[in-house]
């Protein structure tokens, strides 16, 4: 009997329940460790965006679909732990964010060290601006450009920094529990 035969039938299956538990446990821990740890190691009182940099650095190594689900999840993660927020706004977010990713990373060099840096700095610089002005439709308060440009300075600075530490760690369990690894014999 080859291990070809052997193999369970379904999407849970062809996905892999271990790459789910494997990406799934990475953006809780994402989540964690920003409403924790990150959330007292601030810069001038902004709070890196963690969980936006798992996100995106999954939508970089798996594409759109894995993006999506993450980015999805993962910002309505951080909208429940938000006490002020509108929920389900990052979540919408993040997951357009991770979608065009996703689609972008053909184009990006696959062994460069700088391709992931750029696409989190890109990424959180749109998803910043985007959550302003999406805010701003929804009927929040507005705070003021000069407010938002500080801010969203400081998240893609932080971002960008956090990016060469996660991007590895990120890539290696993703790339750890791939369906052709899980059922390889």
């Amino acid at each position: 009997m080859s291990a070809r035969a052997s193999r369970p039938n379904g999407i849970l299956a062809e996905v892999g329940l271990a790459r789910i538990a494997a990406v799934t446990a990475t953006v809780v821990v994402a989540v964690a460790l920003q409403s924790t740890v990150l959330a007292r190691l601030t810069l001038l009182g902004v709070i890196p965006q963690l969980i936006l940099v798992v996100v995106v650095c999954l939508a970089f190594t798996d594409g759109e679909r894995v993006g999506v689900v993450t980015g999805f999840f993962g910002g309505l993660l951080q909208d429940l732990l938000l006490p002020q927020s509108i929920t389900g706004l990052t979540a919408l977010v993040y997951t357009l964010v991770a979608f065009a990713v996703g689609m972008f990373r053909i184009y990006a060099p696959q062994d460069s060290v700088l391709a992931p840096v750029f696409a989190v700095t890109v990424a959180t610089a749109v998803a910043e601006f985007g959550y302003a002005a999406m805010a701003i439709m929804l009927g929040q308060p507005w705070v003021g450009l000069e407010f938002t440009i500080k801010v969203a300075g400081l998240v893609i600075l932080y971002n960008t920094l956090l990016t060469p530490f996660v991007y590895p760690l990120v890539r290696r369990v993703a790339n750890r529990y791939r369906p052709e690894r899980v059922y390889r014999w």
